[in-house]
């Protein structure tokens, strides 16, 4: 199974390369697949890029809750964002934004409530498509990877807070305001 690589790894600050073959595309999604779906069919993720397991390809998987599965998105363009944004991931339990990259870091990001994709899905269908709410805030995530931009970029020129997991005295977990340099 491919590793998912962690800050500071260089690659996470490159640009993507588009896949010009299908058949590569396919195998970086089975890895993707392989990455985040554990064998008792838990997920470890909403989304993975192909930067995430060392690969400089435009691919990533998002999840959608709507079908129960991940997405495929070969050579992404987001051609259109709505004005109105969201808090990360508003509509859930959870408003704060993370990254399989930046392990135990969240920050609430600020991001477009609706976007257009134009993108492959892995048969070679060619599809523009209006995604919404937190999909389209995982589309999102995922689409800067391919473009070497963390979500802790987005948070810092936002100026919003970033926190880290941690325990208290009696080991109840809490999230920890940081300050990166």
């Amino acid at each position: 199974m491919p590793k998912i690589i962690t800050v500071p790894n260089p690659l996470l600050r490159q640009k993507s390369e588009p896949v010009n073959n299908l058949q590569e595309a396919k195998k970086i999604i089975d890895q993707l697949q392989e990455t985040l779906v554990k064998k008792e069919g838990t997920v470890a993720g909403v989304g993975l890029a192909a930067v995430q397991i060392g690969l400089l390809k435009r691919v990533f998987l998002a999840y959608s809750k709507a079908s129960k599965k991940f997405l495929a998105f070969i050579n992404p363009e987001i051609i259109w964002y709505s004005k109105k944004q969201t808090n990360s991931f508003r509509d859930s339990k959870s408003r704060f934004e993370g990254c399989l990259s930046v392990p135990n870091k969240w920050s609430a990001i600020h991001r477009a409530r609706k976007i257009k994709v134009a993108y492959q899905t892995q048969t070679g269908q060619k599809l523009t498509r209006t995604f919404s709410n937190q999909l389209a805030t995982v589309i999102q995530h995922e689409y800067d990877h391919l473009n070497g931009i963390l979500f802790i970029d987005r948070a810092l020129e936002q100026g919003e807070k970033i926190y880290e997991l941690a325990k208290d005295e009696k080991g109840k977990e809490y999230l920890r305001e940081i300050k990166l340099s």
